[in-house]
């Protein structure tokens, strides 16, 4: 089997990691597998597993597009495979419209994905012109139904994220070394004996910071002295809310010595490992929410809006962590109660292994 994902760019991301996860997959089971996008820090690890990356205009909203669809479609026709597997828009209509121009007999099958609850409209409309569509969640699940009724439902897969289990459980420990590190830092910035409260994800409108903010100095006020780690780098669509943030910051005696940005990390597992709770405050809804489902998989409680794939998540594995969506004098409660006793996290089989597996399926069905 000969399958092409194509992706706008190999940056950090939810999107990527899959790409990856799954082309490795692909890989190791002796098929082949083929990423296309423009490129990007991780195009490093593809090659390294031995995944072939072929850097093409498939990401830019511009006549670049145009140029795309022609390249796309000469590779297609050269390379023959058996499955194109859209994991974006844009990239999804070159991909169905380049397949639309080979000839009949040998156009591969395809795929389209739905990662995020997008605004519905004719270019959106795309994720449902795969033959098979991979959602991630019964909540996608539920979007996809509601807002488009041409979608075939025996056509959608529900593909939920996954961890790798051997990362991801209870007994994961950092590295000695690490712990040295962390403890210097803690000592450089007097944060010993605090309860440690986590954000993670890249700084943009949709994740919440502001409320994060709100929710530390709400803390603060009930006497839990909370630490709040943002772990993530700043969003280059919104240059400007980094800038606010770090001036809301200064502008607070409390948040100004109990708040730190940490930025892009290579350790956010072992951060999440060591924090108290960690939350999930995105203002809209996603369809999935893998930084929730890696804390809970460490045995770190999360406090989040209950909406979209966070809140599935949370009603199934840790409802004790579930609040009203804006409302951050709940959520401060929620993480005082958190905070002073333990609530059970639910097991699950949100595996990396089962995603993998489940999505190999899904290929072999439109090729047996």
């Amino acid at each position: 089997m000969k399958v092409v994902q194509v992706l706008p760019q190999l940056h950090g991301g939810g999107v990527e990691r899959g790409t990856i996860e799954i082309a490795a997959y692909l890989k190791q089971l002796g098929h082949e597998a083929i990423v296309i996008s423009e490129g990007g820090p991780l195009v490093e690890e593809l090659t390294a597993i031995g995944v072939i990356h072929v850097k093409k205009s498939v990401g830019s909203k511009s006549l670049r597009a145009l140029h795309g669809l022609w390249e796309l479609r000469k590779y297609l026709n050269t390379t023959r495979p058996d499955i194109v597997h859209s994991r974006s828009r844009l990239p999804g209509w070159l991909c169905y419209l380049a397949i639309k121009l080979l000839p009949e007999e040998i156009r591969p099958r395809f795929i389209t994905s739905v990662h995020g609850l997008h605004s519905v409209s004719r270019y959106s409309s795309i994720i449902t012109k795969g033959e098979r569509i991979e959602v991630v969640s019964n909540t996608a699940k539920r979007y996809l139904l509601d807002n488009y009724k041409s979608v075939a439902p025996e056509h959608i897969r529900v593909i939920q994220r996954g961890v790798d289990s051997a990362k991801y459980n209870p007994t994961v420990e950092p590295s000695s070394a690490w712990i040295q590190d962390w403890s210097r830092w803690c000592q450089e910035h007097q944060t010993h004996g605090s309860p440690v409260v986590s954000l993670v994800g890249r700084i943009s409108r949709l994740k919440g910071h502001h409320d994060f903010l709100e929710i530390i100095e709400l803390l603060h006020e009930k006497s839990v002295p909370a630490i709040g780690l943002i772990i993530g780098g700043a969003s280059k669509e919104h240059p400007k809310l980094h800038k606010e943030l770090k001036e809301r910051v200064q502008k607070s005696e409390t948040l100004r010595s109990s708040v730190h940005f940490l930025g892009h990390r290579s350790d956010v597992r072992e951060l999440v490992s060591l924090s108290d709770i960690v939350v999930s405050l995105s203002a809209t809804p996603e369809a999935f929410g893998r930084s929730v489902l890696e804390a809970l998989s460490l045995g770190v409680s999360v406090v989040g809006y209950d909406h979209g794939g966070v809140g599935e998540l949370l009603r199934a594995l840790f409802p004790a962590g579930a609040v009203p969506v804006g409302n951050t004098q709940v959520a401060a409660d929620r993480i005082r109660d958190l905070l002073s006793g333990k609530h059970p996290i639910e097991p699950h089989e949100l595996t990396l292994q089962s995603m993998r597996e489940k999505t190999i399926a899904m290929y072999a069905e439109l090729i047996c």
